[in-house]
């Protein structure tokens, strides 16, 4: 019902000339079932924000730039992430393995899923696993005995261009955390600009008909 860990993340931007670029983040998760979540970013570049939700709304918020957007959507977390995903066009590659559903969801979305080997030189034993689906290639590495709490995760994206790849390590599972409300509420300074969403815009939309907003 509630959990926090902390991945290590990596993901290819490919470029115009079809050179893939590698950029990394770590992300901090918390998540308290049915209706929170708190994900706090660190980009290579130094860059840092969060992501929260509190039931009511969610907000996203850079303290590289001290500025933040705000949503209103009621629900729980995984009615969060498809708005997260659909509407608000925001990247969240491992949004899957926070479904109140998963075991169901991957079991349907399954089109082959093979054994590979037992890899001794993670942190445990883990049992490596190749799976596919109709849209990607995955790996996952999950320990052998305990817990089953996944070590890494990889996703190729073979109907992309370029094939672009994506990637988690993850340690410090905790699934006791010590949370409460006030960590998943966000209350901004004097200082702080709000600024909007981002919409996208289908590409054979009239000029005059572009519209921003939250």
């Amino acid at each position: 019902q509630q959990f926090q860990t902390t991945a290590r993340i990596g993901y290819d931007v490919v470029q115009e000339s079809g050179q893939k670029i590698e950029f990394s983040e770590r992300h901090r998760i918390t998540i308290a079932r049915p209706d929170r979540l708190r994900l706090e970013i660190q980009k290579s570049n130094g860059e840092k924000g969060s992501v929260i939700f509190d039931g009511k709304k969610i907000t996203a918020y850079s303290s590289t730039h001290n500025v933040y957007a705000e949503a209103e959507k009621r629900g729980d977390l995984d009615a969060l992430l498809v708005y997260f995903l659909r509407d608000l066009k925001m990247r969240l590659p491992m949004a899957l393995l926070f479904r109140s559903d998963f075991p169901e969801e991957i079991e349907r979305r399954l089109v082959n899923l093979e054994f590979v080997e037992v890899s001794e030189i993670t942190d445990v034993p883990c049992v490596h696993l190749a799976g596919r689906t109709d849209q990607v290639d995955f790996q996952i590495w999950i320990p052998r005995s305990g817990d089953p709490l996944p070590r890494r995760l990889t996703i190729t994206y073979r109907n992309e261009e370029g094939h672009p790849k994506f990637w988690a390590d993850f340690k410090d599972w905790n699934l006791t955390p010590s949370i409460g409300s006030a960590d998943f509420s966000f209350t901004p300074t004097a200082a702080t600009e709000r600024i909007p969403f981002l919409v996208e815009i289908p590409r054979d939309m009239p000029q005059g008909n572009r519209q921003g907003g939250n």
